[in-house]
């Protein structure tokens, strides 16, 4: 069984942030000839960080609250 979220990291030094997919998400994306980019500042030049089932540990390097209802990075680890 393959894991269920992957993680990707921006590579660009103005944004340098996260963003966390569905794996089976990105598999379907890169075989339609799509592209993976960063949902932020949309570069191209994102690194992948990691696969896993479980959401807490892709998020355990930061900090994050609640503001309005949306979950915000407060502090990257």
């Amino acid at each position: 069984m393959e894991s269920m979220y992957t993680t990707f990291l921006c590579e660009r030094s103005r944004c340098n942030k996260e963003t966390i997919l569905l794996t089976e998400d990105v598999k379907d994306t890169i075989k339609k000839g799509g592209f993976i980019s960063c949902s932020h500042c949309g570069c191209k030049n994102v690194t992948l960080v990691g696969v896993t089932d479980d959401l807490r540990k892709c998020m355990d390097h930061a900090s994050y609250k609640r503001r309005h209802g949306a979950i915000k990075q407060v502090r990257s680890g």
